[in-house]
């Protein structure tokens, strides 16, 4: 009895079995699309989870713009918590810009940035336009999805992947609407979402390849034409807005892109089973802050969850049960940045056989190893902040011995027109205007012209020689007119006004990042002019021109994290000249020599107070020490108006000091909020023609307390001050980066 009632159930099982596979075989096929839209398209995370915990199989999806970013990540096995993990950690403001990491940049790539609030490249030919067409180049962003797309780097087919996946881009050559379908997966991503003007386009093949907005915003024509018989979409347009919106400029301009984005739209929307429709008011396809991503996602998933019973309603025309749980989805196991891999070769596409072993140390990069996906990130950083590369990429190729890793490096043959401009209530304002061009040599060199506009102005002509990646050789020729008041015990003494003419020829070295290490030969001219008398003591100063010649040597280290306002790191800078008039010797008596140092480090106390310790000095060595090189005190920074000016709290005009002055500083930051700083600076100093007895010399003592903030337009700063050396309150203000 017992066997005969095994082989009933066993009989019907095998008759039941292929009639249920066969069902399932046959449901009908679900297809999701998901529409561009910026930042917008970050409800597109929130609307996911909604239809898969509705228990709905996805089998096909497309997007475009965001909708095509996140829809990429979706197919190759995202789940909605690891996309909403990931965006929330992301630095958006780095991302959408082509700024590279402070961390990666040598010492004088840090401090040329640091001077220009705006920088225009510009090109001739058609190979130096290929890599333009944007303002933003979009670098970062291609780097975080090949990073994101770890596995998927070679050209496929995207059928092939866990759901396949299409996205849209538009060719701006001809206007066609070109589908991917295959290809490398970051690349069609990035092609669909190059907004015109705003991101450099991608180009393929003839193609030039911009945001797909512009010919399909909402492809449900693409997912149906894939195969689905179902469409669900989720649409995060914004709907067109009435004339008494338009308001303004912004306004209008965004009204004419979403015009430009309902090509096709009301004719894809019909195609759709279930509707989604985000609210997206008050938001726009830049809205990347953290508050307005939170929010785009919480109405994502509302207005997902407001179309449940339309979700569950698709069951039956699926063809499934109420009851059926989709196989599961994801997760993408390759996201965590500390998944390691073995790569046995390296290359570096379009660089010369001879650097590779240079780029391989630099990037701590070995063959034949087990390699991190966060030293293949950093890698990219240290060769796009080396400044020789406009663009650095890379690929991973799985072979059956292990990966094998290739940077895609296009070299840097730039022009750029770079803007600075700082106002300040000693100056009142300046302006700087450089323009720099790698040139087309043999031996790879740059030349960089530069002009100052303002009491003092100036022009500056360099030309620089790398034969060796970041060892160069520099020759340089400058003019400077200054006109300047000294000023004594804050009276001021009187005024001189002087031409200066340097010519410099000198080696540096930045193999290390943080280290900088330069020597060379300076001829220098100072050509007085007038000297007017305030103060009735100085009427017998006598000043004459004169030249010197002088060999000199120097030192930079700086970890700071950031140029303006460091949360971490330290500085250290040492230089020594030897100065003659003839070579050997000066007046016809022996050289005379200017040693000068200081250090400084931030020490973060909490997450937003610092303390800062300095101590900062210079000492001139030798007899009859001519009038141009003397110590000198005053301003927020080195070198305000002569090279050897030292800052000193509540000083804020320009003193002259004794041979050998040596000051600490103890300053005090609180960040408030991200970009407000409140700081309190005390300085100590000595003053004395002798440095062995300089501990018997003047004493000076200065305050100050002051607010700033981490404008885009540079340092915002005002302080107030007192200093024994003047005996008076000071105030100073000062926007914009010091040049």
């Amino acid at each position: 009895m017992k066997k005969q009632i095994f082989s009933t159930l066993v009989l019907s099982m095998c008759l039941l079995l292929p009639f249920s596979l066969y069902s399932q075989e046959q449901r009908k096929k679900v297809g999701v699309v998901l529409s561009g839209g910026g930042a917008k398209g970050m409800a597109h995370i929130k609307a996911l989870k909604v239809i898969e915990e509705a228990g709905i199989p996805i089998d096909y999806i497309a997007g475009t713009s965001m909708g095509a970013i996140v829809g990429g990540l979706y197919a190759i096995g995202y789940t909605p918590e690891q996309l909403d993990s990931m965006v929330r950690k992301q630095n958006w403001t780095f991302l959408l810009s082509d700024r590279i990491k402070r961390s990666a940049m040598s010492l004088t790539d840090r401090e040329r940035s640091e001077k220009f609030i705006v920088s225009i490249p510009f090109t001739k030919s058609p190979k130096d336009a290929a890599s333009s067409g944007g303002i933003i180049k979009g670098q970062n962003l291609a780097n975080l999805f090949s990073d994101l797309t770890m596995g998927y780097h070679d050209s496929i087919n995207f059928d092939k992947l866990p759901i396949p996946f299409a996205c849209v881009a538009a060719n701006v050559v001809n206007g066609e609407q070109i589908i991917f379908h295959n290809g490398i997966l970051s690349t069609a991503m990035r092609a669909s979402m190059a907004i015109p003007g705003v991101f450099t386009p991608v180009r393929q093949d003839s193609m030039v390849l911009v945001d797909g907005g512009i010919v399909n915003n909402y492809p449900a024509d693409v997912v149906k034409a894939m195969g689905a018989d179902v469409i669900i979409g989720v649409d995060v347009q914004n709907a067109l807005k009435k004339a008494d919106k338009l308001n303004s400029a912004p306004d209008i301009l965004g009204q004419i892109v979403d015009i430009t984005c309902q090509s096709n739209h009301e004719k894809n929307v019909e195609l759709t089973d279930t509707y989604i429709k985000v609210n997206v008011d008050g938001f726009s396809s830049a809205s990347f802050t953290p508050a307005a991503i939170d929010t785009l996602m919480r109405r994502g998933e509302e207005a997902a969850k407001a179309q449940w019973n339309s979700l569950l309603a698709l069951k039956k025309k699926i063809g499934i049960s109420d009851n059926y749980v989709p196989k599961r989805h994801g997760p993408y196991s390759s996201l965590s940045n500390v998944r390691t891999i073995y790569v046995t070769d390296i290359s570096f596409s379009g660089v010369e056989a001879d650097d590779k072993k240079w780029l391989m140390k630099k990037c701590n990069l070995k063959e034949n190893s087990n390699i991190t996906t966060q030293q293949i990130e950093q890698a990219l950083y240290q060769l796009r902040g080396s400044q020789s590369y406009s663009s650095a990429s890379y690929t991973l190729t799985d072979t059956p011995e292990g990966y094998h890793l290739n940077f895609l490096l296009q070299a840097k043959y730039e022009k750029r027109i770079n803007l600075g401009i700082r106002f300040d209530s000693e100056e009142i304002a300046s302006l700087l205007i450089n323009g720099t061009a790698d040139l087309k040599t043999h031996i790879p060199s740059r030349l960089s012209l530069t002009g100052r506009l303002g009491k003092q102005y100036a022009a500056r002509i360099d030309y620089t020689l790398e034969p060796m990646q970041q060892r160069n050789f520099n020759f340089s020729y400058m003019f400077q007119y200054n006109d300047i008041n000294i000023y004594e015990e804050g009276e001021r003494a009187y005024n001189t006004t002087y031409k200066y003419h340097l010519a410099e020829f000198g080696f540096s070295d930045v193999w290390y990042k943080n280290f900088r290490f330069g020597l060379g030969f300076r001829f220098e001219y100072y050509k007085y002019k007038d000297f007017l008398f305030k103060k009735p003591e100085f009427i017998g100063l006598d000043v004459e021109s004169e030249h010197f010649l002088s060999y000199f040597a120097q030192v930079h280290y700086n970890t700071y994290d950031k140029g303006y306002f460091p949360s971490k790191g330290s500085d250290f800078k040492a230089a020594y000249s030897l100065y003659t008039d003839n070579m050997a010797q000066y007046n016809e008596q022996a050289p005379f020599s200017a040693l000068s140092a200081s250090w400084a480090s931030v020490i973060p106390a909490t997450r937003r107070f610092s303390i800062i310790p300095s101590i900062y000095g210079r000492v001139l060595i030798g007899k009859g020490i001519p009038y141009p090189l003397k110590n000198a005190i005053g301003g927020e920074v080195y070198g305000f108006y002569i090279p050897q000016q030292l800052p000193f709290a509540g000083v804020t005009n320009m003193e002259l000091m004794e041979n050998s002055i040596i000051i600490t500083s103890l300053k005090f930051r609180q960040r408030m909020g991200s970009i407000h700083y409140l700081t309190l600076t005390g300085n100590y100093g000595l003053t004395d023609s002798h440095f062995f007895e300089i501990l018997k010399g003047k004493q000076l003592f200065g305050i100050s307390a002051g607010y700033g903030m981490d404008s885009v337009f540079g340092p915002l700063e005002i302080s107030l001050g007192y200093s024994n050396q003047t005996d008076k309150g000071s105030c100073f203000v000062n926007l914009g980066y010091y040049f």
